[in-house]
């Protein structure tokens, strides 16, 4: 499963996520063997192609939800 996958799965479960929401729970994931600053970069990675698709777009700081495109 790919990186990119795991992010659209857990806006999946919940259609708002925090940064740190997703950190912690793609750190948590036995699939993920990164970590800190690899597994952040590959998380705003992860978003940053989200937007540009129009799948996600920014709320408030930090924090991202579902557009209806998802």
């Amino acid at each position: 499963m790919t990186f990119a996958k795991l992010v659209q799965d857990e806006f999946k479960k919940n259609k708002t996520r925090t940064l740190a929401e997703l950190y912690d729970a793609l750190s948590s994931n036995s699939e993920v063997s990164l970590e800190g600053t690899t597994l952040k970069h590959r998380i705003r990675s992860a978003i940053y192609g989200l937007k540009q698709a129009n799948k996600v777009e920014l709320v408030s700081k930090a924090t991202y939800s579902t557009t209806e495109n998802f």
